[in-house]
């Protein structure tokens, strides 16, 4: 079977590795086909398909993939799907917005959403699933609306009016200085929202 690379849509991605060839094999393959230029800047969901990863074993796929100018948005596991906290359910279909969302627009929508653009102050968006915004999120994004506490909101930028996943709420902090110039996610832990770097 290989190694799978499927565009969520680019640039983002599903790595599929393939659990009947060791870690090694799957990393050598990896490499080969993230050398095309096409995979540049690139964010990925590693989906490690029942292949046992430790720690280690998933900071080398991240290497990976820094070496080539992509970086890991999440691991999931669809052989277990207790083990999907950062990633993007497949059980899911993906709606892509190819524009930016202006005041007073609202998405909703029963799956993943990607949006190619910014979502300015006063847009709404309201997902089922995960949404990835590849640009400035500046307006109110809702992931997991129907309880599912596994979605993750993901943008380039993130100072939003507000976000929801399933029941919890967060929103922007009031120092402006604090912005972050990196990508951040934000998915649940111990019943509240993290916001982390991607780095």
């Amino acid at each position: 079977m290989g190694v799978e690379i499927k565009g969520l849509t680019v640039p983002a991605l599903l790595i599929k590795l393939d659990p009947s060839k060791s870690l090694q094999e799957n990393i050598d393959e990896l490499k080969q086909k993230l050398s095309s230029a096409f995979f540049k800047g690139s964010y990925a969901v590693v989906d490690y398909n029942g292949l046992e990863l430790n720690e280690e074993s998933k900071a080398e796929i991240e290497k990976v993939l820094k070496d080539f100018n992509a970086s890991v948005l999440g691991f999931q596991n669809t052989k277990n799907n207790k083990d999907s906290l950062k990633g993007v359910a497949q059980k899911k279909s993906l709606k892509i917005i190819n524009k930016t969302l202006r005041s007073g627009q609202k998405v909703e929508y029963d799956g993943d959403v990607l949006i190619l653009g910014d979502v300015n102050p006063d847009a709404y968006v309201v997902s089922s699933g995960s949404v990835i915004v590849m640009g400035n999120l500046r307006g109110v994004v809702h992931a997991g609306a129907n309880g599912d506490e596994t979605a993750i909101i993901m943008a380039l930028k993130l100072r939003p009016q507000q976000i929801r996943i399933s029941n919890y709420i967060a929103r922007s902090p009031d120092d402006e200085t604090k912005e972050s110039n990196s990508p951040e996610i934000a998915y649940i832990e111990n019943n509240a929202i993290v916001i982390d770097k991607i780095k």
